[in-house]
């Protein structure tokens, strides 16, 4: 019996963008492998360097692959992997200026329709559906969460991190997410767990409105290079939907705690951000981050955002978007979260980028 099609290439908490990958062959029970591209450049000023100011040409490409295999008329077997050059990733190379190629997601897992989905690997964590209402930007970095990596070396955030097994549901319409997370021998890693819970209120004719709201803990085994004890994160957060706007907010705490009797190092995060679809190829965007630390580096960043993306066709666009910023550089002090080399809170930039998908 053919089995209808589970989406189940990306998890549907993936960031907006990526979850539309090609079918390229489909068998007659519902089995079918499926292929993903991204390819862009970008011309922007964010150099970091206000002595050196000038304008450079970047890169990026994604490539993924994956798919499903059916079992019988409820479960199938699923897998996805997605590798990235240029990308802010550290797992399987740890050297942040590298532009070798690097993983962005490798898992395996089953699909269980009703019953649910279980992935092992560098998933695309549950906690996604907190961040992405941050992340509607082509260019502007989501902050929250930056210290986790004084732990784990192979967290991109809480993103995605090596070793994690985690299990998502829809229920109605709430959506849950729950991961234990076991890491690998590149990291100082040694348990974490995490967990986050999205319920959708459909208002009819006044709007759609879904609140969120995670958690995340990741404890060191203290046995590599750093002197961090433990990571704990918290967020919550929502997105209001009106016809063609969309707006989010969201607020969100991480804490990192050492063994050496320093002090906590903890940042609060704040996140405002409106998306418009002006027409079917016009986009609008606007936000508001704010990111205070107390205890650790004493970074700051306070960043106010525009964005125009025009759609060429349905899948690839320029985008066009202006930082200004307000925010202070760090003192550099703990292990794994300096993050003024590359990304500047006191240096406004633009980008202008051509963004092509397949």
């Amino acid at each position: 019996m053919k089995k209808t099609r589970l989406a189940v290439v990306l998890p549907a908490l993936l960031v907006a963008g990526v979850t539309q990958a090609a079918t390229v062959y489909e068998a007659d029970d519902g089995s079918h492998v499926d292929v993903y591209g991204r390819l862009g450049f970008n011309l922007t000023d964010r150099d970091n360097n206000p002595d050196q100011s000038g304008v450079d040409g970047n890169f990026d490409g994604r490539f993924g692959l994956g798919g499903s295999q059916t079992v019988n008329d409820t479960v199938s077997v699923i897998g996805w992997a997605e590798y990235q050059v240029n990308a802010a990733e550290y797992a399987n190379n740890l050297n942040p200026d590298s532009k070798d190629l690097t993983a962005r997601y490798v898992w395996a897992g089953i699909d269980a329709s009703q019953y649910g989905k279980v992935t092992g690997g560098r998933v695309a964590s549950g906690l996604i559906m907190l961040t992405d209402i941050a992340d509607v930007f082509s260019a502007s970095d989501v902050t929250i969460a930056r210290q986790v990596s004084a732990v784990d070396s192979t967290a991109t955030q809480v993103f995605r991190q090596d070793g994690t097994l985690q299990y998502q549901n829809t229920f109605g319409n709430l959506d849950v997410s729950t991961a234990y997370i076991f890491g690998n021998s590149t990291s100082n890693l040694k348990t974490g767990y995490n967990a986050a819970a999205r319920y959708t209120f459909d208002f009819g004719d006044a709007g759609k409105l879904a609140p969120v709201i995670a958690y995340q803990y990741d404890k060191s085994d203290n046995t590599i290079s750093s002197d961090a004890k433990d990571y704990t994160f918290w967020g919550a957060g929502t997105r209001y939907y009106y016809n063609n706007l969309m707006l989010g907010a969201m607020y969100s705490e991480g804490q990192l705690a050492f063994n050496n009797g320093r002090g906590d190092s903890t940042d609060k995060v704040y996140e405002l951000t409106a998306v418009y679809d002006l027409t079917a190829d016009w986009v609008l965007r606007a936000g508001y981050r704010s990111l205070e630390n107390k205890g650790g580096d004493e970074t700051e960043y306070k960043d106010t955002t525009f964005e125009a993306q025009y759609k060429l066709t349905s899948r690839s666009s320029i985008f066009s978007s202006y930082v200004f910023r307000d925010g202070k550089k760090g003192d550099g002090s703990i292990v794994g979260t300096d993050w003024n080399g590359w990304n500047n809170p006191e240096e406004d930039y633009f980008n202008v980028g051509l963004r092509y998908e397949f």
